[in-house]
């Protein structure tokens, strides 16, 4: 045992002060070459005797932990030719979500949804007589229901979201769409049997309050393909956008939280868009309202399109941008820096950036994420209008005119517990300062957008229009988009829309987003069931597969992390906990589920040669001096 006390004093002393449990265990989970992530949690000990809970305690406890704050976006940095480098967290739940069975997104979450009721069955169906692969799609399954739930419970709803997301696009081998690019969708599918990137909008709400929605020219943007730069599904789904809809039901409060999840799955086309909203809420219905002049003239041959477009012969400069770009602007404001060329040149200093406050990218990424620039209507006062008769019209939520709610504003980022910080200058930068930061921010958008004010008289005339019948009611409109001829003229009949015209929003509720029958045609996936009861209850479903050897395996890594724990906070002189984890890392590295071939079983074998106490005589490393031989600059 001296020996071994030799070898650790020799090869981590240098490092004891920065050595904690976490890093220890992950030097034990390199050793042994398993795929089995061990977390931080007080797991039971588990003797002969246990009870069936202490049992169940201990393999929920055991099952690996993903940590959610660490699977969103891929690491910025690329190597030579682009790659992306994904973070440790995310390529290890990938790893894990890889095992679920289906071909693409849709069969994953049913093959999951059915496991409840056919765990066991499913893995022998799929795995066969191979005990290494029943062990490792029964511990991705768990991995993924166990994550699963860490994210739905999760107490801040922002947060939660933005974790679904990543969840969702690790599952389908996609990637996560940066705020700001000026696109409805949030995440991109890579699992289509066909290839190719697909992009989905997410939307996830409780149980009986779905309604999906959104700016109607960024939808429209993205169903033309009308962006600053190429979409990476361009050639793959053009012309289209894949809503993911699903509702929570759950019950319990924070973390305790139980219930089930539903999924449905539906597409937006360049051909079905205008039926769907036609079905949809009155707020939907009108966007797709088109001018009459505008489809005449689509419908003759030879019309020159600029003669149709109805966009630039409206007063005002240009349509009023969308809540995508004007997000884009924000961020810019808030963060970037930028230059913007106007009738005068004027340098544009990110606000936090200009008061070198020290927030990592993080934090900033934590930021954008809660406030939803773009989608969440809290962040802003409604937009009140004046008319010359001194009527208030209430204009609602409009970005780029409405100022932003600071006290919610100030609410939200009291739950932000780096804050404060000191700026450049010492000076304190709490909540306080920060929110005067977004409210400069919303400002400066709302500044650089004054030059196309001259709404008011594009909406007297639009008013005019629509007073005198030149506007297809919805139900017309709908019908003289369907004998449009070619995807050319459908474009440009969406970007004379009311909805574009007016810069409107569209919206479906529950029932018009869940349709199953046409235009929608949504196709309900499946239900699964989260929270801490249900992920035991699949436990309990595959009992016979995480046999006693699996159960032990888990115990044993649990003796030898507080083993080595207690041996090293005791300044390596405890020989018992030394004893102990050696004895617990041989009964690991022993078991046949772990020797799946002659290469483990070799490094197997050295191991125990070097480690085991019935070993003899250690060769000696390059550069160590055993107490009868000289240091020598060539290895023995």
């Amino acid at each position: 045992m001296s020996e071994l006390k030799d070898i650790l004093k020799e090869e981590y002393t240098k490092q004891i002060s920065e050595l904690d449990l976490k890093t220890l265990l992950e030097m034990v989970e390199e050793a042994l070459d398993s795929p089995i992530a061990i977390v931080e949690d007080e797991a039971p000990t588990v003797g002969a005797g246990a009870s069936e809970q202490q049992v169940l305690e201990m393999i929920l406890k055991m099952i690996p932990e993903i940590e959610v704050s660490e699977i969103g976006w891929s690491d910025v940095r690329t190597p030579e030719g682009g790659t992306e480098i994904k973070g440790p967290q995310r390529k290890l739940l990938e790893d894990y979500l890889n095992n679920i069975d289906g071909r693409d997104f849709k069969e994953k979450i049913k093959s999951v949804s059915s496991f409840y009721s056919e765990g066991s069955n499913m893995i022998q169906e799929q795995a066969g007589d191979d005990r290494g692969a029943r062990i490792r799609q029964a511990i991705s399954y768990l991995v993924f229901y166990k994550t699963l739930t860490k994210v739905i419970t999760n107490f801040n709803a922002s947060s939660a979201g933005f974790s679904f997301e990543s969840f969702l696009s690790a599952l389908c081998n996609g990637y996560q769409i940066k705020t700001g690019n000026k696109t409805i969708a949030d995440y991109v599918d890579r699992s289509n049997p066909d290839g190719g990137d697909v992009p989905v909008s997410l939307k996830l709400y409780r149980e009986g309050g779905l309604h999906v929605g959104g700016s109607f020219t960024d939808l429209v943007r993205d169903l033309t393909m009308t962006h600053d730069e190429p979409m990476p599904w361009a050639s793959s789904f053009p012309n289209a956008m894949r809503y993911v809809v699903c509702t929570k039901e759950l019950s319990g409060e924070d973390l305790d939280q139980s219930g089930e999840i539903k999924f449905w799955q539906f597409d937006f086309t360049l051909d079905n868009v205008v039926e769907i909203l036609a079905q949809g809420t009155p707020l939907a219905r009108k966007c797709i309202m088109f001018p009459r002049e505008v489809i005449s003239a689509l419908k003759m041959p030879g019309k020159p399109k600029q003669d149709i477009d109805l966009t630039n012969r409206l007063p005002g400069e240009m349509t009023f941008p969308s809540d995508q770009e004007l997000e884009s602007d924000f961020v810019d404001y808030l963060v970037r820096g930028r230059t913007k060329q106007g009738d005068e040149d004027e340098d544009v200093v990110g606000i936090l950036r200009g008061k070198e406050v020290p927030i990592t990218e993080d934090q900033v990424k934590m930021i954008l994420q809660d406030l939803d620039y773009s989608g969440n209507d809290d962040i802003f006062m409604n937009y009140i209008v004046t008319t010359k008769e001194d009527e208030r019209i209430d204009k609602g939520v409009v970005r780029g005119r409405s100022a932003i709610n600071k006290e919610f504003i100030r609410k939200k980022l009291k739950d932000y517990e780096w804050l404060p910080v000191r700026d450049a200058s010492g000076r304190k930068f709490g909540e306080w300062q920060l929110a005067n930061a977004i409210v400069a921010a919303n400002n400066a958008v709302i500044k650089s957008q004054s030059k196309k004010k001259q709404a008011d008289e594009r909406a007297n005339e639009l008013k005019r229009m629509m007073g005198e019948g030149e506007f297809f009611s919805p139900e017309e409109s709908a019908r003289e988009y369907g004998m449009l001829l070619n995807a050319e003229a459908k474009k440009i009949a969406l970007k004379n829309s009311w909805g574009i015209l007016t810069t409107g929003h569209w919206n479906l509720n529950q029932t018009q987003a869940t349709n199953s029958g046409p235009p929608v045609n949504a196709d309900f996936i499946g239900s699964i069931r989260v929270g801490r009861a249900e992920v035991g209850a699949v436990i309990n479903s595959i009992r016979k597969i995480l046999n006693e050897q699996v159960t032990e395996i888990f115990q044993s890594l649990k003796i030898l992390s507080d083993s080595l724990n207690a041996f090293f906070a005791g300044g390596l002189t405890d020989d018992t906990m030394a004893t102990k984890a050696v004895e617990n890392a041989d009964n690991i590295s022993s078991k046949p589920v772990l020797s799946k071939g002659p290469q483990i079983r070799k490094r197997q074998q050295q191991r125990q040669q070097r480690f085991g106490r019935n070993r003899g005589p250690r060769r000696p490393r390059r550069g160590y001096m055993s107490e009868n031989e000289e240091k020598t600059d060539k290895e023995p």
